[in-house]
């Protein structure tokens, strides 16, 4: 006992000021080399509730400022490896309002989040529904003879996406099908113009078969 106490009390106040010298040291060569920086970082939608879809315009990126090493800030891709998850997953159908911390900020270890603005992200959530439709195919170009026959396989298909976007859909086009100098019987996969709409196709193997015929003299 007697040593412990001599170990920990003799000559004290050299002690204590190498201690102290120690952890400014540490604290010196830890925070060597930070900095701070503000970036864009991209927002992302996670865990959308089975059913429903996202609609309407929401901010795909957001402002923060972060601190680390300067290595570590260097090394990054602005926006890469620095990401804004939104959580969905209890979410209700219509408008909901998600409130970004910096919990929500997925960051590489050794850099920190030293200032998110307040930010509420209005997301809107519609249930999905299917519908039948037909595809029309949109020609371009001038065949080596008429078209005696057009025809889609198979002849319906099934869309599916928004309620409110499914409403006024009756059907969908292709994009133009170049028939310059077709002849004889021709069997395309089409594009499909979907003109900007967040709708899906069911089906896998969608074809177009186009039948020309020579012109009679």
């Amino acid at each position: 006992m007697q040593r412990l106490r001599t170990l920990f009390l003799e000559n004290w106040t050299i002690k204590l000021v190498s201690l102290l010298l120690a952890v400014t040291l540490w604290f010196y060569v830890t925070s060597k080399g930070k900095t701070e920086v503000s970036l864009t970082i991209p927002l992302e939608l996670r865990n959308v509730p089975p059913g429903m879809a996202v609609v309407g315009d929401v901010p795909g990126t957001l402002e923060v400022r972060v601190q680390g090493q300067e290595r570590l800030l260097r090394d990054m891709s602005t926006g890469r490896k620095i990401v804004a998850a939104a959580d969905l997953s209890i979410a209700h159908e219509g408008a909901n309002i998600l409130r970004i911390s910096p919990d929500d900020i997925r960051r590489p270890s050794g850099i920190f989040v030293t200032h998110l603005p307040p930010y509420d992200l209005r997301v809107t959530l519609e249930r999905i529904v299917r519908k039948t439709i037909r595809l029309r195919p949109v020609l371009t170009g001038t065949a080596a003879g008429r078209v005696a026959s057009l025809s889609v396989a198979p002849p319906r298909i099934t869309v599916e996406g928004p309620s409110s976007i499914m409403k006024d859909i009756a059907f969908l086009p292709t994009l133009p099908i170049d028939i310059s100098g077709m002849k004889g019987r021709v069997t395309v996969t089409p594009r499909i113009d979907y003109e900007g709409r967040p709708v899906k196709i069911l089906e896998q193997d969608i074809s177009v078969t186009i039948i020309v015929q020579k012109e009679r003299s």
